[in-house]
C-alpha cells in the first residue's frame, strides 16, 4: 500500500520539494514530512522535528501560519523569516488546512516564493540617526597610536562630518577633523584601545567652519574602535536658550542642588527679594521661608517667604529638575501672589459682610444662626422706625451715615458677646447667648440708644427701633423658623406703636396669619374697587346748618361684613396700599362734593404715609382739576403724626397744598405731646378736638378746661375749632357755651353713603334742628 504522503504529495509534482506537512495534537505540532527545497530553507533535516524546536525564530512564524490555517479552515499566506550568521532569510509561506478520513487535522506548508537575504548588521548600521564609525589605529615608528583610519561609517556619521560615505571611508580621522590633532579627544580615543570605555561631550570645528557638538561613546576590540556619535547641537542650543530665558525672565528664579544650596539666581529674584547676588548665592531654599501665615513654608506650591527687609510675601512655587553644568539641579520659580491673596480676602469678606456698615450680612448671619441655634441662643430682629423719611428728606448719603451710626451703637450695646448683622435696608439682627431676661434688658438698651438724636446733615434726627425676640431652643432650633418667629414678634412690636420690643408668643402666629389674610383681601378689594366712601356731616353750632362733610372709607367684606377702618387702614399704611387707596378716596370725594350746594365743603383725611409719596401736591391738584371742585371747598385733615415724623419736609408740603387754595385741618388735636408747637409751625385753618375730650365733658372738669383752652387758643389765632364725637344735647350745649364753631357726631348723623348725603345736604332744613 502507498503511504498518504506518497499518494498526496506525489500529486504535487515538483512543488513537493518546496512543501512540508505539519500535524499532531495542539501544542505538540511536528514536521511530519519535509521536501528538499523546504529542508534547505530550514537549514536542517526537519522531518520529525517539533515546531517549537526550530531555531532562528522559525518556531514562532510557522506556529502562527499553522494556527491561523487551522482556526479559519482556509488557506493563509504570511511572511516567515529565519536568521543565520547575521543574515535574515525571508520568504512567503502558504498554509493549506487538510483533514484525513480519521479526522486528523494537517496543514501543508509551502514556500510561496524565493527567500530574500538581508544583512542585519548593515540594516542596523544604516537605519540609526546616530553616527557610527569603525576605525583602525595608526601607529608611528615607535608603536604609538597617533591617528585612526576610518574603515566604515554610516550615512549619519558622514553627514555630521560634512562628507559622504564614499569620500570619508579610508580617510584619516584628523583629515576630516584637523582640530583633533593633539587634542584631549584624540587622547581619549587612544586610551580606549587599552580597554577604557565610556562617553564624553565635546565641540569640534568642521572643515566648513561650522561647530559640531557631539556626545561620543567608545568601545574597542583590539586595534579597532567602534565610535557612536550623537549630535547634541540642538540640545546645546536649547541649553543656551534656557540660560537666556532663566537670566532675563521677569519671574524670580533660582537653581539649587540636592542640599538646597543656591547654584544660580536670576536678576528678577535678587531684585524682588532684595538680596545682592553674592548674598543670594549663600542662601538655601529654606532660608526664604517664613513661619506663620496662610501658607507657612513647607514644600507645597503655596508658601510665605520673607524678603531681606523683613516684609512677608505670599508666593506660588513651581519647581522641576533640569541638568545644569553636569549635575541635576532643581529650578524654582516663584510668583508673588500677595496682592491676589489680599484681593481674594477682600472679596471673601465682601461676600459675607455688608459693604456699608462692615457688619456680617444675611448669608454669614444665617450660617452663624444655624450653628448657634442648636446650642441655644437668643435672636433679635430689629427694624428702624421712620428710616425712609431720612432717605426721602435728607438724601441717601444721610441715610447711609445714619445706618453706619446705628451699627456703631448696636455694637456698643452688644459688647463682646454675640453678633450683630445687617440683613438689608434698615433691618438688623442680633445673636446673643443671654437668657430671656438678659435679652429683654439688651432690647431696652438698644431702644434707648437708638432713640437718642442722630446728628445728620447739620440737624438732629430722631428715629426709633422696633424689636422682635425669639429664643432657641424654646421657640425651635431651625434657623429659618426662628427668623420667622422673631419677625412675627417684630410685627407685633410695630403694631403696639413702635419703639418697643416683643417676645414671640404662639398666639402671634395666628394674629399674623389673620393680618396676612386681611392684607390679601384688601388688595383684592382695591383692585375690584369694592370699597366705598361714606360721608358724615360737619354742623355749625349756631344754626346747626351743614358746613361740610367728612369723607370716610368703608369696606363691606363679603364674609366679614363691615371691617373697621382701625383694622384695615394700618395694614394699608404698612404695605404701601394707602397711596393708591388715598388717591382714589380723594378723587371720589372731590367728584361727589362738586354736586353739592356751593357752600358745603368736603373734608378728606391724609395718612402720614401719603406724605412720603413723591407727588402728593400733584395728586391733589389733579383731583380738583378732574372734578371741577373749587379748591376752597376741599379741606385736608392731617394727624399730629405728620408733624412728628418730619416736620420740616412735611410743613413744606403743607405750604404747597395751601398754595393750591385748599384748607388744612389738624385732626385729633390734644392727644399728642407737643400739639401747641404745631400751631406755631403751620397756620392751620381748623382744629378738630379729639372725641375723647368731648366724651368727658360734664364728667371730668379737666376735659372741660382743655376744650375751653383749645377753643380760646383757636379764637385768638383765628382758627376754627370743631369738636368730634358729639352724641348728646348736653355736649352740644357745653360746646356752644365754650364758643366752639363746629361739631360732628352721632347726634346729627352717622356716616352715610353718597346717595343719602346728597339728599341731606340738599334739604332746606336738617332733621336734627328741631330735636336740638
Amino acid at each position: 500500500m502507498p503511504t498518504y504522503e506518497d499518494l498526496v504529495l506525489g500529486n504535487l509534482g515538483r512543488m513537493a520539494s518546496r512543501a512540508a506537512l505539519v500535524g499532531g495534537p495542539a501544542g505538540h505540532l511536528r514536521l511530519l514530512w519535509v521536501g528538499e527545497a523546504f529542508e534547505a530553507w530550514l537549514g536542517l533535516a526537519g522531518a520529525g522535528v517539533a515546531l517549537d524546536d526550530l531555531p532562528g525564530g522559525l518556531a514562532q512564524s510557522l506556529r502562527e501560519v499553522v494556527g491561523d490555517a487551522l482556526t479559519i479552515g482556509e488557506p493563509v499566506r504570511a511572511p516567515c523569516a529565519r536568521v543565520s550568521g547575521g543574515v535574515a532569510y525571508t520568504t512567503g509561506m502558504l498554509g493549506l488546512p487538510l483533514a484525513t478520513r480519521g479526522r486528523e487535522r494537517l496543514v501543508l506548508l509551502c514556500l510561496a516564493d524565493e527567500a530574500a537575504r538581508t544583512n542585519l548588521l548593515k540594516t542596523l548600521f544604516r537605519s540609526t540617526r546616530q553616527g557610527m564609525v569603525a576605525a583602525a589605529a595608526l601607529r608611528d615608528a615607535t608603536g604609538a597610536v597617533h591617528d585612526f583610519r576610518i574603515l566604515a561609517l554610516n550615512a549619519a556619521a558622514a553627514a555630521m562630518l560634512r562628507a559622504t560615505v564614499e569620500t570619508a571611508q579610508w580617510q584619516r580621522l584628523t583629515t576630516l577633523l584637523p582640530h583633533l590633532r593633539g587634542s584631549a579627544t584624540l587622547a581619549r580615543l587612544v586610551s580606549a584601545l587599552d580597554g577604557t570605555t565610556g562617553s564624553f561631550e565635546g565641540s569640534y570645528p568642521r572643515p566648513d567652519g561650522s561647530l559640531l557638538h557631539l556626545r561620543v561613546e567608545i568601545a574597542a576590540i583590539g586595534e579597532l574602535l567602534g565610535v557612536t556619535l550623537t549630535d547634541i547641537g540642538d540640545l546645546k542650543a536649547r541649553e543656551a536658550s534656557a540660560r537666556l530665558l532663566f537670566e532675563h525672565n521677569p519671574v524670580p528664579m533660582w537653581l539649587s542642588d540636592e542640599t538646597g544650596a543656591v547654584l544660580a539666581v536670576n536678576d528678577a529674584a535678587t531684585g524682588h527679594y532684595g538680596f545682592p547676588r553674592e548674598d543670594f548665592l549663600t542662601l538655601t531654599a529654606s532660608d526664604l521661608l517664613a513661619g506663620g501665615g496662610p501658607a507657612p513654608g513647607g514644600s507645597g506650591p503655596s508658601q510665605r517667604h520673607r524678603r531681606r527687609d523683613g516684609s512677608l510675601i505670599d508666593v506660588e512655587v513651581f519647581s522641576g529638575t533640569i541638568p545644569f553644568e553636569g549635575v541635576t539641579a532643581t529650578l524654582t520659580a516663584c510668583v508673588d501672589v500677595t496682592e491676589q491673596r489680599r484681593a481674594e480676602q477682600r472679596i471673601a469678606h465682601m461676600a459675607h459682610h455688608d459693604a456699608l456698615t462692615g457688619l456680617p450680612n444675611r448669608v454669614l448671619f444665617h450660617r452663624r444662626l444655624a450653628a448657634a441655634a442648636a446650642a441655644g441662643t437668643g435672636l433679635l430682629c430689629l427694624d428702624l422706625d421712620h428710616f425712609k423719611l431720612v432717605n426721602d428728606t435728607l438724601g441717601h448719603p444721610a441715610g447711609d451715615a445714619l445706618l453706619r451710626e446705628v451699627a456703631e451703637r448696636l455694637r456698643a450695646c452688644l459688647g463682646a458677646d454675640g453678633l450683630v448683622a445687617r440683613l438689608g435696608g434698615d433691618e438688623f439682627a442680633i445673636l446673643s447667648p443671654a437668657g430671656r431676661d438678659g435679652l429683654l434688658r439688651l432690647a431696652d438698651r438698644i431702644i434707648a440708644a437708638l432713640g437718642r438724636p442722630f446728628a445728620l446733615a447739620g440737624q438732629d434726627v430722631t428715629i426709633g427701633v422696633s424689636i422682635g425676640i425669639a429664643l432657641a431652643p424654646e421657640h425651635g432650633d431651625d434657623p429659618d423658623g426662628l427668623l420667622r418667629k422673631a419677625d412675627t414678634a417684630l410685627y407685633a412690636a410695630k403694631a403696639d406703636g413702635r419703639r418697643t420690643r416683643r417676645l414671640f408668643e404662639p398666639a402671634m402666629d395666628a394674629a399674623l396669619q389673620s393680618r396676612r389674610a386681611l392684607e390679601c383681601d384688601l388688595r383684592a378689594a382695591i383692585a375690584a374697587e369694592a370699597l366705598e366712601v361714606y360721608y358724615q356731616p360737619l354742623v355749625a353750632t349756631g344754626d346747626l346748618a351743614v358746613t361740610g362733610c367728612e369723607a370716610l372709607l368703608r369696606w363691606r367684606h363679603p364674609e366679614r361684613g363691615f371691617v373697621s377702618p382701625g383694622a384695615f387702614i394700618p395694614v394699608a399704611e404698612e404695605t404701601g396700599l394707602i397711596a393708591p387707596l388715598g388717591e382714589w378716596v380723594l378723587r371720589q370725594a372731590c367728584r361727589e362734593a362738586a354736586g353739592w350746594p356751593g357752600a358745603v365743603r368736603v373734608a378728606v383725611n391724609l395718612s402720614p404715609a401719603q406724605f412720603r409719596t413723591p407727588d402728593l401736591v400733584g395728586t391733589v391738584a389733579r383731583a380738583l382739576a378732574e372734578s371741577g371742585l373749587a379748591p376752597s371747598r376741599l379741606e385736608l385733615e392731617i394727624t399730629e403724626q405728620v408733624m412728628l415724623e418730619e416736620s420740616i419736609a412735611n410743613v413744606a408740603v403743607l405750604h404747597r397744598l395751601r398754595a393750591l387754595g385748599v384748607r388744612i385741618a389738624i385732626d385729633d388735636f390734644g392727644t399728642g405731646y407737643a400739639s401747641l408747637s404745631y400751631l406755631q409751625a403751620f397756620p392751620f385753618d381748623k382744629i378738630k378736638i379729639d372725641r375723647s375730650f368731648t366724651a368727658a365733658l360734664g364728667r371730668e372738669a379737666t376735659a372741660g378746661a382743655i376744650v375751653q383752652a383749645v377753643i380760646g387758643l383757636g379764637a385768638s389765632l383765628g382758627i376754627t375749632t370743631l369738636a368730634e364725637g358729639v352724641e348728646t344735647k348736653a355736649q352740644l350745649a357745653a360746646l356752644r357755651r365754650s364758643g366752639c364753631g363746629e361739631v360732628q357726631g352721632f347726634l346729627f348723623s352717622r356716616p352715610v353713603p353718597a346717595a343719602e348725603i346728597r339728599r341731606l345736604v340738599a334739604a332746606a332744613a336738617m332733621p336734627w334742628m328741631a330735636a336740638a
